[in-house]
């Protein structure tokens, strides 16, 4: 199952993350190629500040550079693809480095002027604060998708079939774990699941994979796994997917409009052929003209496409599953919009 808690405040982590890590690749680079000039004429334009702090050592700034670039790279890496453990990773590691670093400055401001005091002690802050911040709203995040507290079931959850309540076995237990992790609770589907830990722990891996795979960003298949949703009905689904979308930063006002994707203009035309793809792929029979891929092959390469494919597939299962077991909403979206389904009749091939 995918993890619904993305990085929070995504805008305000990506600028601090690239912008961050950006500085230090650049640095690093002027250390590792010229470190002699990095030794005299840092910070550009006014010189000084690492030269007064002697004495000049080679060996010790090319290392230095070469540690800035691979850091700025860790640290640029997770700003694009915001991944919730690796944002963790980044920081952390970025922040034991710079914890340190502002530290001894602050204590060694002797051989600088009062503007260069300023400037060492307001430049090394700004290396700290702001990752501190990331750092403690991503470790004060809820585990549930719906506001942090555990989603209540609706009356149309119970299923067809009693789900299993007591954990037997590694599998069904690690699940059970990583469920409660997540989301606070163990959601229906998974208890049903349970039954079968062999199929269980098969569907794990491919959500896992799912999850994880990141060649398209997040918004686009979210979207289209929505659309899918919303075509075949999916109670559960929609609800889970709603409050996964919106925990994405995916506002409320793209979701109402999935219904009309066509005539909407919150859409780009890479995600309009998307959601054209979704629901092809959902109908039955499957309705994809050799057109649309064509068109689709002007915005995604290979492996892309391999990956939108299979998570509008893989949502389809969810919701066949969930259909045929009668699995309900759960609360996800409680108090929050929900996309609706598509009404009835949908998943048949339209002329």
């Amino acid at each position: 199952m995918p993890d619904p808690r993305p990085v929070p405040a995504p805008l305000f982590m990506r600028v601090v993350l690239i912008g961050l890590g950006a500085v230090n690749v650049v640095d690093g680079v002027w250390a590792l190629l010229s470190p002699r000039s990095f030794y005299d004429d840092f910070p550009a334009g006014r010189g000084g500040w690492v030269s007064a702090l002697p004495a000049y050592n080679e060996h010790l700034l090319r290392d230095v550079g070469s540690l800035f670039i691979a850091t700025g790279i860790v640290m640029v890496w997770a700003g694009i693809v915001l991944e919730r453990r690796l944002t963790m990773v980044a920081l952390v590691s970025w922040l034991v480095w710079a914890t340190p670093h502002l530290v001894y400055h602050l204590f060694n401001l002797e051989p600088y002027d009062g503007f260069d005091r300023v400037g060492n002690v307001v430049s090394l802050a700004l290396t700290v604060i702001p990752p501190a911040i990331l750092l403690w709203l991503l470790v004060r995040q809820p585990p549930a998708v719906s506001g942090g507290r555990a989603a209540t079931p609706s009356a149309g959850a119970a299923a067809r079939i009693d789900g299993v309540e007591k954990p037997g076995g590694p599998v069904v237990a690690y699940a059970y774990r990583e469920s409660r992790r997540r989301l606070g609770r163990v959601p229906e589907p998974v208890k049903v699941s349970a039954h079968h830990p062999g199929l269980l722990f098969g569907y794990g891996m491919l959500e896992l994979a799912t999850e994880r795979a990141s060649r398209v960003d997040d918004r686009t298949k979210l979207l289209a796994v929505m659309k899918a949703a919303q075509l075949t009905g999916c109670e559960w689904c929609l609800d889970f997917g709603s409050a996964e979308s919106r925990a994405h930063g995916i506002p409320d006002e793209d979701l109402e409009a999935l219904l009309d994707h066509r005539g909407s203009d919150r859409f780009t035309e890479a995600e309009k052929l998307v959601l054209d793809y979704a629901t092809g792929m959902t109908r039955t029979p499957v309705d994809v003209p050799d057109e649309l891929f064509a068109r689709l092959r002007e915005h995604f390469d290979e492996p892309q496409l391999v990956e939108i494919t299979s998570a509008i597939a893989t949502e389809n299962y969810r919701s066949r599953f969930n259909w045929a077991f009668g699995i309900g909403g759960e609360g996800f979206s409680e108090g929050a919009y929900c996309v609706p389904p598509a009404g009835n009749g949908t998943l048949e091939k339209r002329a």
